[in-house]
C-alpha cells in the first residue's frame, strides 16, 4: 500500500471519525467536530485535491454506515465538498506553484450563503419561510428552557433569529482557515507539500468580491418581509471575509509595535462584546484593503498598481 493510499483511507476515516463523536453525542464529541476537515486538508495539500476528494469518498462510506443519512449528509455538506472544493481553487496546477487563496476565502462566505438559499428554497413553502422554521424552533429551545410566555421571549426569539445565519457563518469561517492553516503547517514541516506555503495574513479577496457584498448589504436596506430576511443574512454572511481581512490588516499593521498582545487582545474582546459594531468596522476596514493597500503587499509584476489576487 503506498502512502498516497494510506493517507487517503486515514483521512476519510478519521475525518468522518471526528464528525461521528459529535452526530452520536460523545464525550468531547463537540470539541472533535471543529476537527474534521483536518484530515481531509492534509491530505490534499500533502498529496493533491484528487487525494481529498477520494478522503470524502471513503468518509461518505463511514458517515452513511454509522450515522445514517442525515450524518452523511451533515458531514459532507459541513465539511468534505468545501473542504475539497477549497483544496481545487487553492492548489496550483504545476507542483511547487504558491497556494492561491482569493477564491478559497471567498467562498468561505459563498459556501454559507448557498446553504442559507438552499434553506429558503426548502422551507419556502412553511409559515415564514426558512426564518418562520427558526423562530419556531427558538421558541421552542427556550420553552424548554423554562421562559414563560410573553416575558420578552419573542424579543429574545427574533434576535436569536436574525444572528444565526451569521453565526453560522463565523463558525464556518473560522473552523476551515484554523484546520488548512493547521494542516498546512503540518505537511510543510514533513515535506509533503504539494505547493509552496501562502502567506495567511496577506490573503486578499478577489476584486469583485467586494462589490458583491456591498450589493447585498444595499439590498438588505430596502428589501422587506421574509425575502428581507434571507437579503439581510445573505449580506451579514458576505460580511464575514471582509472582517477576516480587516482582521489580517490589523495584524500586519500591529507588527513590530509594543505592546502589539496587548493591542490584538484588546480587539478580540471587543470583538466578542460588541461582534456586530467591531464587525462592521473590521469589514470596512477590509474593504479599504482593496484600494489602500493597507499591508503593502507587492504590486502586480508589470503595473505597479495593483496588488495581486492570490
Amino acid at each position: 500500500m503506498t502512502l498516497r493510499t494510506t493517507a487517503t483511507l486515514a483521512a476519510g476515516l478519521v475525518s468522518a471519525l471526528l464528525a461521528l463523536a459529535a452526530l452520536r453525542g460523545l464525550p468531547l464529541g463537540t470539541v472533535a467536530f471543529w476537527f474534521a476537515p483536518f484530515p481531509l486538508f492534509a491530505a490534499g495539500l500533502g498529496f493533491g485535491w484528487t487525494t481529498a476528494a477520494q478522503a470524502a469518498l471513503v468518509g461518505a462510506l463511514v458517515t452513511l454506515v454509522s450515522g445514517g443519512v442525515p450524518g452523511a449528509l451533515a458531514w459532507a455538506i459541513l465539511f468534505a465538498l468545501p473542504s475539497v472544493i477549497m483544496l481545487r481553487l487553492a492548489l496550483p496546477a504545476a507542483p511547487g506553484g504558491t497556494l492561491g487563496l482569493a477564491l478559497p476565502f471567498a467562498l468561505l462566505a459563498l459556501w454559507p450563503a448557498a446553504l442559507l438559499l438552499g434553506a429558503e428554497l426548502a422551507f419556502a413553502a412553511r409559515p415564514g419561510g426558512f426564518s418562520g422554521v427558526l423562530r419556531t424552533a427558538v421558541e421552542d429551545a427556550l420553552a424548554r428552557m423554562g421562559a414563560a410566555p410573553g416575558s420578552g421571549t419573542e424579543e429574545v426569539a427574533a434576535l436569536m433569529v436574525r444572528i444565526k445565519p451569521l453565526a453560522f457563518a463565523l463558525w464556518f469561517g473560522i473552523v476551515m482557515t484554523m484546520n488548512a492553516a493547521i494542516a498546512q503547517r503540518l505537511v510543510q514541516g514533513r515535506g509533503l507539500a504539494v505547493a509552496a506555503p501562502a502567506r495567511w495574513s496577506l490573503a486578499l479577496l478577489p476584486g469583485w468580491y467586494w462589490k458583491l457584498a456591498l450589493a447585498a448589504g444595499l439590498a438588505a436596506l430596502v428589501v422587506p418581509g421574509g425575502a428581507g430576511f434571507a437579503v439581510q443574512s445573505a449580506a451579514m454572511v458576505l460580511a464575514v471575509p471582509l472582517a477576516l481581512q480587516g482582521l489580517a490588516v490589523a495584524h500586519v499593521l500591529s507588527l513590530g509595535r509594543p505592546g502589539r498582545p496587548v493591542l490584538l487582545g484588546g480587539l478580540y474582546l471587543a470583538l466578542v462584546l460588541f461582534l456586530i459594531p467591531v464587525g462592521l468596522g473590521l469589514a470596512a476596514l477590509g474593504l479599504a484593503e482593496h484600494f489602500l493597500n493597507l499591508r503593502g503587499r507587492a504590486p502586480r509584476p508589470g503595473t505597479g498598481l495593483t496588488p495581486p489576487e492570490d
